[in-house]
């Protein structure tokens, strides 16, 4: 006797009883269930692709609230800086989602980022300013240094905020209104050449330094003259710092670096007349040279030769093509250096005051000139 085969009922449909099941495994078999699968699908995505973005645009700087902004939990934030974390807090409130020594642009980002007011994911646009050594390092300034070698980052807030120093981090409060900073290439905020000189005065201990880096960004053209002086004597303080009343001084009188500023010293100390400190000269209306200094009531000129103190070796060969010309139109002219100025400038002086006592010299009448901008 032929048993038949036994009959299978069909699989239900839990979703609707009546259509079959297309034929296949189970689906407990296969995997999770339908509407747990919909449920996974429909649940919010992790939040580590927003996180790395920011952080990948921020140079991995990132503040507490913008991480609570972007749904991370307070637990999440402790366990990532824990000891031997993944992480690591570098000023209150500001967080580095990576560990080891900052890089000197990550400094630069942590400082804006501690200076922006509490609560907020991040300062508005010109809200917080990079100021000082950081923006005269970034310009350039031989004196102010390589971005890499600060050990201090200024920065300039309004006023009324409460912010202090923490760190390697020294806050700047504007005494009126915020300036008007421009937006470097890296995103960053930053206040001018001028200004940033300006909020350095006050901190920066070495005069010579300082006269230096006025001098440069001056000579340089990182600023105007007069936006300089402008941004100095605004400063309320500005008759109570000796160091800026002395750069005021001397960038009025034409002087445009620090060994200038040396021999002025040196001359003045020998009760010699008032130079004219690079001016430009004209000889029978055509142009001739810029000295250093030039006496016009004598027709003698100062060069100090030195290659240390000439922005490039081109600079050096257009110092030494001046000092022929001034000689081949007949201006005496007395050339030293700045060691000499330092450790022995009797033997200079001797002979500016004899060229000055015997002038005028060769082409008094016919050398016009222009002082310096």
């Amino acid at each position: 006797m032929t048993l038949a085969a036994p009959v299978t009922a069909p699989a239900v449909n839990p979703v609707n009883p009546v259509a079959p099941v297309a034929a296949g495994p189970h689906p407990l078999a296969a995997g999770p269930h339908p509407l747990a699968a919909a449920r996974a699908r429909a649940a919010p995505r992790p939040l580590v692709d927003p996180l790395l973005l920011v952080g990948g645009d921020q140079q991995h700087i990132v503040t507490r609230a913008q991480l609570r902004a972007l749904g991370v939990p307070s637990g999440s934030i402790a366990h990532r800086l824990r000891p031997g974390g993944p992480w690591q807090r570098v000023l209150p409130r500001v967080i580095c989602l990576q560990t080891g020594r900052l890089a000197a642009h990550q400094r630069l980002r942590a400082a804006i980022a501690y200076a922006g007011p509490k609560g907020r994911p991040a300062p508005r646009a010109g809200e917080v300013l990079l100021t000082g050594a950081a923006v005269l390092a970034d310009a350039g300034l031989p004196s102010a240094g390589h971005p890499a070698d600060l050990t201090e980052v200024d920065v300039l807030i309004p006023a009324r905020r409460r912010v202090a120093d923490r760190g390697f981090v020294r806050i700047h409060r504007a005494g009126g209104a915020m300036p008007g900073g421009f937006e470097r290439d890296d995103g960053l905020w930053s206040t001018s050449v001028a200004r940033a000189l300006a909020d350095l005065a006050p901190r920066e201990g070495g005069r010579r330094r300082f006269r230096a880096l006025c001098a440069e960004a001056v000579q340089r053209r990182h600023c105007e003259l007069g936006e300089l002086l402008d941004q100095l004597l605004a400063r309320p303080d500005a008759r109570e710092l000796a160091g800026v009343a002395v750069v005021v001084e001397e960038l009025t009188a034409g002087v445009r670096s620090v060994v200038e500023g040396e021999a002025r010293d040196a001359v003045r100390g020998a009760g010699l007349p008032e130079p004219l400190w690079n001016p430009a000269l004209f000889l029978d209306g055509r142009f001739l040279a810029v000295p250093d200094a030039y006496w016009p009531q004598a027709c003698v000129a100062l060069e100090i030769d030195s290659r240390a103190w000439h922005l490039r070796p081109a600079d050096h060969e257009r110092s030494l093509t001046r000092a022929n010309r001034l000689t081949a139109a007949g201006l005496p002219v007395v050339r030293t250096t700045p060691v000499q100025l330092r450790r022995d400038p009797g033997a200079v002086l001797h002979e500016l005051a004899v060229l000055l006592s015997a002038g005028p010299h060769g082409p008094h009448g016919r050398v016009t000139w222009r002082r310096a901008r």
